[in-house]
């Protein structure tokens, strides 16, 4: 399993997980961190997209209280 070197690591492994268009659950961007090696934590993840990446590289919906997050 991999761990993530930086913080720019991470923004770009995170990144890498939307596909053109789609809007997915933090539960969703959890598992296909973990599909592509990375060693995890779903609460860390969370916590980071919404103090470092909110706003800057995503962007986050509300659908019947669920985060949807989107790449800006």
């Amino acid at each position: 399993m991999k761990k993530f070197e930086n913080v720019a690591a991470k923004v770009n492994a995170i990144k890498n997980v939307f596909r053109e268009g789609e809007k997915l659950r933090g539960k969703e961007i959890v598992q296909r961190l973990e599909e592509s090696g990375y060693k995890v934590n779903e609460r860390n993840i969370l916590m980071f997209i919404y103090h470092r990446m909110l706003h800057k590289h995503v962007r986050r919906e509300m659908a019947d209280g669920i985060n949807l997050y989107t790449l800006l």
